[in-house]
């Protein structure tokens, strides 16, 4: 059990951070590199906001992205780059400017959050930190929240109207521009989110952001572009396999086979023969829609 819970606890962060920068792709088709960096900004409003309460600080923080993140889209992401290639770098320079602020602000010493609940909690005869659980489950309640929204109302059909063909929904009477900044936002407040909501239980460092955003990035490796729904499932799948590694390994040799198993993953994934196979198995696995 609490190896679930574990496994709990790491899905709600990563999560968070793959459904953020699934959103983004979808919508503008830009692989948000800074996701980790917002998540460390959204830790460092925790970190300094001492005064007042941890939730007002959740909420402090989102609102402050907000301008932020309108910002970055505009300024930067507005207008088309030559390739995917430029645009995944100047999402990185963001990510760079973020780091270089916050240690300029902040230096380089980690910070560290008071958790606002401190004790335990049995969980079917399992004792666990109660905010490591609390923090889990307003997670997934986000997650499946976003994903309720995003697959049963209008915006989140407008969303992937946009994404499948930006031209048509132009025509049909959207406005694509409208809907990429609102998806950058929702995207870059998921990992301000996940970035102040798991401060207490990480070390909040101006580098911290690098160390999310390579697990998330693998996890949007095994997802199928602007499917939110198999983001989802990846960002478990990798937080599975992160947490059952750290339980039957030391902590060095984990992390160096998390990063064997993830590359190599990928690398079989990439081989056309695997991709026709997953096709074949995702069409068979599919009901038939009846005519």
């Amino acid at each position: 059990m609490d190896v679930l819970l574990a496994i709990l606890s790491q899905f709600g962060l990563y999560g968070l951070l793959t459904l953020g920068v699934a959103i983004v792709f979808a919508a503008l088709r830009v692989v948000n590199l800074a996701q980790g960096d917002l998540a460390m900004t959204g830790a460092y409003v925790a970190a300094t906001a001492t005064t007042v309460a941890f939730g007002w600080r959740v909420l402090l923080a989102l609102v402050l992205s907000v301008p932020l993140l309108i910002v970055i889209e505009r300024a930067l992401l507005r207008r088309p780059l030559a390739d995917g290639l430029a645009t995944m770098l100047v999402t990185w320079g963001v990510g760079m400017a973020l780091r270089q602020g916050a240690e300029l602000l902040f230096t380089s010493t980690s910070r560290t959050v008071a958790a606002p609940v401190g004790s335990t909690v049995e969980v079917l005869g399992t004792p666990y930190p109660a905010y490591r659980l609390i923090s889990a489950l307003v997670a997934a309640a986000v997650i499946g929240g976003v994903l309720l929204v995003a697959y049963r109302t209008s915006w989140g059909l407008t969303l992937r109207a946009v994404a499948d063909n930006a031209t048509m929904a132009a025509l049909l009477g959207t406005d694509p521009r409208r809907i990429r900044t609102a998806a950058f936002v929702a995207g870059g407040m998921l990992a301000v989110l996940a970035g102040v909501l798991y401060s207490p239980l990480l070390a909040v460092n101006p580098t911290m952001g690098f160390g999310l955003l390579v697990p998330v990035f693998f996890a949007l490796l095994f997802s199928r572009p602007g499917a939110l729904g198999t983001a989802v499932i990846a960002a478990l799948l990798v937080a599975a396999l992160a947490v059952l590694l750290r339980t039957w390994l030391t902590d060095t040799l984990a992390d160096a086979l998390f990063y064997i198993v993830v590359i190599g993953a990928a690398a079989l994934r990439s081989r056309s023969h695997i991709r026709r196979l997953l096709s074949w198995s995702r069409r068979i696995l599919t009901p038939a829609r009846p005519s």
